[in-house]
């Protein structure tokens, strides 16, 4: 497995969703956003849902916010909840956990332009809809 620093773990969801933990961020590109999570503002990461393909981010705080991403691989959550953890710093049981939202920075994604020939396809398939409609 690669070394987080030096390199990226990638974990990637569904509908173009992914989360990469690199240099001490988890970087969150999901739901149109693109969030910046700090390791030190994770409280924990969990693995649950069917088959182990949810991976689930929580941060610290006294009303814990968590962030989502299922994936296909059961095994490639669990590889990278693994890694995150290991990133994770070491907390006394005691010790009082800051707010993990405030230091967690969003913006919105830019939507891609669309795909030229997918919209030249769709409209083949319009077309011969509406031809097919007639010719019955």
């Amino acid at each position: 497995m690669a070394s987080t620093g030096t390199s990226s773990l990638v974990l990637h969801g569904r509908r173009r969703a992914f989360v990469r933990l690199r240099d001490g961020v988890v970087l969150l590109e999901a739901d149109g956003l693109r969030r910046r999570i700090p390791v030190a503002a994770i409280e924990r990461v969990d693995v649950h849902g069917a088959n182990g393909r949810r991976l689930t981010v929580v941060l610290t705080g006294d009303e814990p916010v968590a962030y989502h991403l299922r994936c296909r691989s059961a095994a490639a959550v669990h590889e990278f909840a693994q890694a995150v953890r290991r990133a994770l710093p070491v907390r006394d049981a005691d010790e009082p956990r800051p707010d993990g939202v405030g230091p967690v920075t969003e913006e919105p994604l830019e939507r891609a332009a669309p795909n030229r020939v997918r919209l030249l396809w769709w409209g083949l398939g319009a077309g011969m809809c509406w031809c097919s409609s007639c010719c019955w």
